[in-house]
């Protein structure tokens, strides 16, 4: 299956919740599937935890990049921007738990608040945190992670308390196995994120347009050299890199979503000349926009559970 990411005017995704009052929820997803391979830069208020199902990807945060393999699994903090893409020929298949603290905590301002989730959700140096099944308590995570959903998957009569309390022993023993981090964290300022959200959020509204540097870095009220340094170290990319990957995508939406044609596509994704958008697509995509634009079609009108041709598997 694909889950389909929703993200709204400031890059955050939009959680759907399954259940009305059950701050909670699963979704599994096909990385090779997704347009190009990967989910973008975003962020939400939900903190979330994963595993891999099959595969591999590569899961970034705003300083850090971690492989991840099958059997394995990761924490991504809350508010926290982040982006997976698959690994080569990895195929892999990602199960997503995402929540709202408040359902471990029980309740603001009470010591579980205070005590256990508050200084994981502040510690901006826990961006994201690794669970190997060849380690103890971590391997107990991922088995309790299994656990709750299974128990989801079934909805019998009183599931959400087995979740919930599912939840709680993960919360717990991410507590005692990030204990180290919180202990040796840094008052890292918020400004570094703060800026590049609001770059990031310039080049979603004016991707259309010709762009400068100095445009991109006047957003954040910073330098052209500053905008530079935010970028690589926020994202490990530049920021005409980040406006690729984001004309690639809005380009990949369009091409799927309406009948245009590939130059008035190429125009309005910022591609002065449909030559360049042809040669930009094929690098990132794997396929020109022509093909893409076929083979998702013909891969909407197949029936699910075929043999795993995807629609194309370019790497950003």
């Amino acid at each position: 299956m694909i889950y389909e990411m929703r993200l709204n005017e400031n890059l955050e995704e939009d959680v759907e919740r399954p259940v009305e009052g059950f701050p909670h929820m699963f979704c599994c997803e096909e990385m090779e599937r997704r347009p190009g391979g990967f989910a973008p830069w975003h962020w939400h208020e939900d903190v979330e935890f994963l595993w891999v199902m099959q595969g591999g990807v590569r899961l970034d945060t705003g300083s850090h990049s971690f492989t991840l393999r099958t059997g394995e699994g990761a924490f991504i903090n809350s508010n926290m921007l982040h982006y997976k893409e698959c690994l080569p020929g990895a195929a892999p298949i990602v199960l997503n738990q995402l929540f709202d603290v408040q359902l471990v905590a029980g309740g603001y301002h009470n010591v579980f608040e205070k005590k256990y989730i508050t200084p994981i959700i502040e510690c901006r140096e826990l961006e994201a945190f690794i669970f190997h099944p060849s380690v103890a308590n971590q391997r107990q995570i991922i088995e309790l992670f299994r656990h709750s959903y299974d128990a989801a998957e079934r909805r019998e009569y009183g599931y959400e308390f087995t979740v919930r309390n599912d939840l709680s022993s993960m919360w717990c023993l991410l507590c005692q196995e990030a204990a180290h981090v919180m202990q040796a964290k840094k008052t890292v300022s918020s400004q570094g994120e703060e800026r590049i959200k609001k770059m990031m959020l310039y080049i979603r509204d004016h991707y259309s347009e010709k762009i400068s540097l100095e445009e991109i870095a006047v957003s954040a009220n910073i330098s052209g050299r500053e905008c530079l340094r935010c970028f690589r170290d926020m994202l490990n990319v530049s920021p005409f890199g980040y406006l690729m990957d984001y004309r690639i995508r809005r380009a990949a939406s369009l091409l799927r979503e309406t009948d245009r044609t590939v130059t008035d596509i190429a125009f309005a994704c910022g591609f002065f000349g449909t030559s360049y958008f042809g040669k930009a697509f094929k690098k990132s995509m794997n396929c020109t926009p022509g093909q893409y634009r076929k083979l998702y079609r013909e891969e909407e009108k197949a029936p699910q559970g075929g043999d795993g041709n995807h629609i194309c598997s370019g790497i950003r």
